[in-house]
Formats: structure tokens, C-alpha cells, sequence
């Protein structure tokens, strides 16, 4: 099994105290110490031989993430690190149909960002995924999404938006997309051309899922999916469900005949600690955090494909010690066909930096090397 670190470049707050914390008493963010921070966790999944790293993060939404620029950042980190693969999880492109207004759901920053911001154009993020692949000397793996719950219409748009990517990727010299949602012409000189990914003929793709209905489509057109352990947070059907939703999107991918054995990354909730009754203060204290989080958008909350609410968090999580969380895991690579987990150290931004590190060195010496 591979192993990475899920990052939404976290913040941090004067005193250690979150906004969504009872005890928070306005102090302020400290958007340079974050910076700090977070590269030192990027260092050191570097130095502990972690598999890979994943990036999350949003426009507008500060509280808690940090990063508006998923791709930006990739590329930031490409230049620093020599040997950990770089994931975006995820690239979210702004795309909108015809009359479409956001659902009742939407948190203020994603609705801000929904009604402001100029749509994405797949070109252009064609030629920032490829730099970031060349920086990266092909260890980056793009992984997007795009609110597809309950639309089909929104569906085939990305995956429209994802075919013109490919096609420009492999084509030697583009010759052009008439598509329902993209048209482009062919390329009218043989000098323009956009940068060639590193990997051919291009990085491979993760998708999160983020609706029932995804399941089957994605395995048919043969991406690698992500999924969150539990349930996402406004779609609650439930762990046993989604071992079938992951049954019919194994069968999709072979009836489609796609090569290889279809797996999936699981993104879940992690904190370690030495001790049983450490284990258990250091959980019962982050689930009061992340409840705060949820409760009446008093914090931010979330809508990620993958991000776990409270009530999922407490029926799958790996929280616990080493033994405890190498039983987990044992359990989701037998429920899920997983061949990667995503350790989501810092869950709602709620952990405080000490306890991520001590985590992680857990995990480093006394969790991964049982899975290698």
C-alpha cells in the first residue's frame, strides 16, 4: 500500500485557538507562521519516505485553508521537494450551465466564487499542469473535481472540460475540439503548440466522487476515484453503501475493459497518539472542535468530495494507536479495494501543529512499515 499526507494548508491562529473554538477570543491569523508550518510538515513526509502528498483547498475560504491556488502551490512544492509524488486533491474548475444557480447548500465563499469568478478554460490549465508536472519532474497526479452531485449535465461538462486536456496533451499539433460545451479551432501554425507534460502522454487522473450517481461513469471511462471513508458530509448513505458503490464502480471499470485492476484512495480523518488514554483525550478534544465546525456554519464546514463529517468521522476514523489504526486499515483495503490511504492529520483545521507531527511519527514508524 502507498501513503499520503492530505494538506489543505492549514491555518494558524494566535494562542492556538480555532474561530469555531468556545474558547477562541479573537486572536488573529498568522498567515506567515501557517506558511512556516506546513512547509515543515511537507519537509518531513518528504524525509519520512511518505509515498505522496495531496493538496486541498478553495477560493475565498481562509479560516481553515489556505490554499486558493491548488496548482500554484504543486508547483511551489515541486521546486522544493526531490522524491514525493504531488497530488492536487482537488482542482476544482469553475464551471457553470446555462441558468444554473447554486444549491441552498453552498457555503458563502463557494457562492461568492460561483457568481465572481471568470470561468476555467481547459487550455490554460492544460499548460499549468504540465509546468507543474516538468517542475516536478513527472511526480504530480492531477485530481479534479467539479460538483457533479445530482446533474448530469455537469457531468458530461467536466468530463468534456477533462477531454480537451487529453486531447491537447497527446496531439502533436492540436487539431482542434467541437465539443458541446468547448469548441476550438485546429491550430493554424505549427509553432503553437502548449507545454508537454513530463509523464506521457500526461499525469495520470484522480477523481473524488462525489455522488452515487459517479460511480458507475467513472469506472467506465477508467479513472482512478478518491473517496472519503464515511460518508461526505451532506450526502449520508452511509459506510455500507459505499461499499457498493465502490463494488459497482470495480465492475464498470472491467466491463468498460480498461487494463489493470481498478483501486481507490480513501481520504479519512487520522490522529495518533503513544496512549490509549492519550488516544482517546486528544480524540474527544478534536471531535468537540470539529462539531463546532459543522454546527450552523458557526465554523466553515464543508461540502469536498471526501470531506467527513462529524457523524461519518465516528463511524470510520483512524484514530487510536499503531495497533488500533493498522487494524483499520487492514478493514478498508478489505472493504473498499483501497491500495492508498490519505491521512487527513489535521481534519477541520481543528488539531493543534504538536499532536500533527507526533501523528505522523507514529505513523512513520510504527503504521506504514506494517503495509510495506
Amino acid at each position: 500500500m502507498d501513503f499520503g499526507l492530505f494538506n489543505t494548508w492549514n491555518a494558524l491562529y494566535e494562542d492556538g485557538k480555532v474561530p469555531w473554538d468556545p474558547n477562541y477570543s479573537g486572536g488573529k491569523l498568522l498567515e506567515e507562521e501557517a506558511y512556516v508550518k506546513n512547509f515543515q510538515e511537507i519537509d518531513a513526509v518528504e524525509d519520512m519516505g511518505w509515498d505522496y502528498l495531496w493538496l486541498g483547498g478553495g477560493h475565498f475560504a481562509k479560516q481553515a485553508s489556505m490554499d486558493p491556488q491548488v496548482l500554484m502551490l504543486a508547483a511551489v512544492i515541486a521546486g522544493r521537494t526531490k522524491r514525493i509524488k504531488i497530488g492536487s486533491s482537488i482542482h476544482r474548475p469553475m464551471l457553470k450551465q446555462a441558468g444554473e444557480e447554486l444549491s441552498e447548500r453552498a457555503l458563502p465563499h463557494e457562492r461568492y466564487a460561483f457568481d465572481n469568478l471568470l470561468l476555467e478554460d481547459p487550455i490554460q490549465t492544460a499548460e499549468q499542469v504540465a509546468i507543474v508536472d516538468q517542475v516536478s519532474q513527472g511526480r504530480f497526479i492531477y485530481g479534479a473535481g467539479s460538483r457533479t452531485r445530482g446533474s448530469d449535465a455537469r457531468r458530461e461538462h467536466f468530463f468534456e472540460f477533462l477531454d480537451v486536456m487529453k486531447q491537447i496533451w497527446t496531439e502533436e499539433h492540436f487539431s482542434g475540439f467541437e465539443g458541446k460545451y468547448y469548441n476550438y479551432p485546429a491550430f493554424y501554425e505549427q509553432y503553437i503548440a502548449i507545454p508537454k507534460p513530463y509523464q506521457k502522454p500526461y499525469p495520470p487522473m484522480l477523481l473524488p466522487v462525489d455522488s452515487q450517481e459517479s460511480f458507475v461513469p467513472m469506472g467506465t471511462l477508467g479513472y482512478r476515484i478518491a473517496i472519503g471513508a464515511g460518508s461526505s458530509p451532506h450526502n449520508l448513505r452511509g459506510s455500507a453503501v459505499l461499499r457498493e458503490d465502490v463494488k459497482s464502480y470495480r465492475k464498470a471499470w472491467i466491463d468498460a475493459g480498461h487494463p489493470g485492476d481498478p483501486t481507490t484512495v480513501v481520504r479519512i480523518p487520522t490522529l495518533l497518539a503513544d496512549t490509549q488514554s492519550e488516544a482517546n483525550r486528544q480524540t474527544e478534544n478534536l471531535m468537540s472542535l470539529a462539531r463546532s465546525y459543522y454546527a450552523g456554519r458557526a465554523g466553515i464546514g464543508s461540502t469536498d468530495a471526501g470531506a467527513a463529517s462529524p457523524d461519518a468521522t465516528e463511524e470510520v476514523n483512524l484514530f487510536g494507536t499503531a495497533e488500533e489504526v493498522v487494524d483499520k486499515i487492514e478493514v478498508l483495503r478489505e472493504q473498499f479495494s483501497t491500495d492508498e490511504i490519505m491521512f487527513e492529520v489535521n481534519w477541520t483545521s481543528s488539531v493543534p501543529r504538536e499532536v500533527v507531527m507526533n501523528t505522523m511519527r507514529i505513523l512513520t514508524e510504527k503504521v506504514i512499515p506494517k503495509f510495506k
